[in-house]
């Protein structure tokens, strides 16, 4: 087995582990907080990590048999994507400002969502095959759009002014 080969199969391992604790996290976080849409938002998010374990899995095992890399293997497809989730858990009634475990919550997904952001962009960086360098920057844009939703229903909660005035920025009315 080469070092490159070594390293990848380490870094599935690690990637593997990291959806595992995120998705594990998503759930613990899920059970804690008061606002409903927040609640709707993280399990989402472990419904998402669920085919990110399964896809790093099939390539973990299918790199065991064959050092190549092949067309299925590259491809990124999640079953379930919802560009919505955010905004459709932002207007249940009652939402109000959450507590302090709903801002909590949101804050450490932010963080994790950007360390893993950031480890699939360095792995897709030092890997030199396109498709393992595709399957990377494919992974890391769909936690982009994890951030940008967690982000969302934070800034949504902690600032609602400002939410609306990011929101209705071409519906300002004013000088």
């Amino acid at each position: 087995m080469t070092k490159v080969h070594e390293y990848l199969m380490q870094a599935l391992k690690d990637a593997m582990q990291m959806e595992v604790d995120g998705r594990q996290f998503y759930l613990e976080a899920a059970k804690k907080v008061k606002s409903e849409g927040v609640r709707e938002i993280l399990e989402y998010l472990a419904e998402s990590e669920v085919y990110h374990i399964k896809k790093f899995n099939e390539i973990y095992q299918s790199l065991e048999k064959d050092p190549a890399w092949t067309e299925s293997m590259a491809a990124f497809t999640p079953p379930k994507s919802e560009p919505y989730v955010c905004v459709m858990a932002m207007a249940k009634e009652n939402q109000g400002a959450g507590g302090q475990d709903d801002l909590q919550a949101l804050r450490t997904g932010i963080k994790m969502e950007e360390c893993s952001i950031d480890h699939y962009t360095k792995l897709a960086k030092e890997i030199a095959n396109p498709l393992a360098r595709r399957f990377f920057m494919s992974i890391a844009h769909e936690e982009r759009g994890h951030l940008l939703a967690l982000m969302d229903m934070h800034n949504y909660l902690s600032d609602p002014g400002d939410w609306f005035y990011v929101k209705e920025m071409g519906h300002v009315d004013g000088q």
